[in-house]
């Protein structure tokens, strides 16, 4: 089975709230806002590959401090999967010796050819990367920079992970197709209420998502994993959650696991 370990599921942090990362089997990351917060070191070393689907800090701060900590520990590199946007913005404004060294090029001592501990693969949206007995695959969704969907799929099925998105189209009809889905990671970020900050900024309050949720048409009943709850609303979105009467839907936590 494919073993999902939630390392952070919230649009901000907090003492009880953490940025957003999961792990698959121990060695897959999706996305890195909590991925250093949620592991230990040995755990951190074992990390093999990192898919990003998008630039915004949440998604990506614990990068850097990852390539800190396993640098001499690893003896290969850990690789970086995203689409050139995201890619860019790594390498312009993150490991660029300002804001953070740049791992990418420093020789990793441990390393018996001299690699750097971190490589940004730059993969194209729509494509199909196949990595330790995964084939991951990014769709683009609707956020205000490049974000990117991610089908991960395994021997026992396919997991989606919405990454962070506005309503959107493309990645319905790319579910729609499946009939191996075992799990859905679904964004919901603001209140009813907050709506109009909801579409500017590329997110869903439970109204919109249930909206959304209609265009789902799977050929499973795989249960839908609510992520990016915004920490200073949480128990709100709760209760607007709860009011949909899905019994698909679920609220993540920090450290749930699950065997898909």
């Amino acid at each position: 089975k494919m073993r999902l370990r939630v390392l952070g599921c919230h649009g901000g942090e907090s003492p009880s709230h953490r940025a957003t990362s999961f792990l698959i089997d121990d060695t897959l990351v999706l996305d890195a806002g909590s991925l250093t917060r949620g592991l230990s070191v040995d755990e951190q070393a074992r990390v093999d590959a990192i898919f990003i689907s998008h630039s915004h800090l949440d998604h990506i701060r614990d990068l850097a401090l990852l390539a800190d900590n396993v640098i001499a520990v690893r003896k290969s590199p850990v690789d970086v999967y995203c689409t050139d946007p995201t890619a860019n913005a790594l390498e312009q404004h993150i490991f660029n010796n300002l804001i953070w060294p740049d791992f990418t090029k420093i020789p990793n001592p441990t390393d018996p050819e001299g690699r750097p501990v971190l490589r940004i693969n730059r993969v194209k949206s729509g494509k199909t990367t196949h990595v330790g007995g995964y084939a991951v695959r990014m769709i683009p969704v609707t956020h205000p920079v490049d974000c990117q969907a991610m089908f991960v799929s395994g021997p026992t099925g396919t997991l989606v992970y919405s990454a962070d998105t506005g309503p959107t189209d493309r990645l319905w009809k790319e579910i729609n197709a499946l009939d191996d889905l075992v799990a859905f990671i679904y964004e919901v970020s603001f209140p009813n209420d907050f709506a109009k900050l909801a579409d500017v900024s590329g997110h869903l309050t439970p109204k919109m998502m249930a909206k959304e949720l209609k265009k789902l048409k799977t050929k499973s009943d795989a249960p839908i994993l609510l992520y990016h709850m915004k920490p200073g609303y949480h128990d709100v979105l709760r209760a607007q959650v709860a009011e949909l009467g899905d019994a698909r839907l679920t609220l993540l936590s920090p450290l749930d696991q699950f065997e898909l």
